[in-house]
């Protein structure tokens, strides 16, 4: 019996092999759809572009998003960055909704302004937050950020 489960692993595993594609990736594509990603309001989303010997293409979308439309969204976008229907897409996209608590300070610091979600702003409230419950200034020292 012991001998039969082994057979079938291997055969398993000889025709997962046999179906297998190796692809390459096109890193220049890849890069470039990334950037249009990121310049689209999805920074936190990647695009990985590639062709197996055969001319199967793939794209492998990963990263954050807060929603579901914007998982959508990041499809819509790449596939009309592609422009070619015959792209095999694969998401891998996860969603968490504390990404659009990012995109807010990433927002507010990028406009200049002390929003009470940038960066500066929530480092200091949680410095303030430890000073507050006995943490201590180190002596000598000036303030850790410039």
């Amino acid at each position: 019996m012991q001998a039969l489960l082994i057979a079938i692993i291997v055969i398993v595993a000889i025709c997962g092999a046999a179906h297998a594609q190796n692809y390459v990736i096109d890193q220049g594509t890849s890069d470039a759809l990334t950037r249009y990603l990121h310049q689209s309001e999805l920074p936190m989303v990647t695009a990985e572009f590639s062709t197996s010997p055969g001319g199967s293409k793939q794209l492998i979308l990963t990263g954050f998003v807060a929603t579901q439309f914007g998982r959508n969204d990041a499809e819509r976008i790449a596939t009309g960055y592609l422009n070619d229907p015959s792209v095999n897409m694969i998401d891998q996209i996860l969603l968490d909704p504390h990404v659009e608590d990012m995109r807010g300070a990433a927002q507010g610091s990028a406009a200049g302004s002390q929003s009470p979600n940038s960066p500066d702003q929530l480092w200091n409230q949680t410095m303030q937050g430890i000073y507050r419950n006995g943490g201590q200034t180190p002596t000598g020292s000036g303030p850790m950020l410039p």
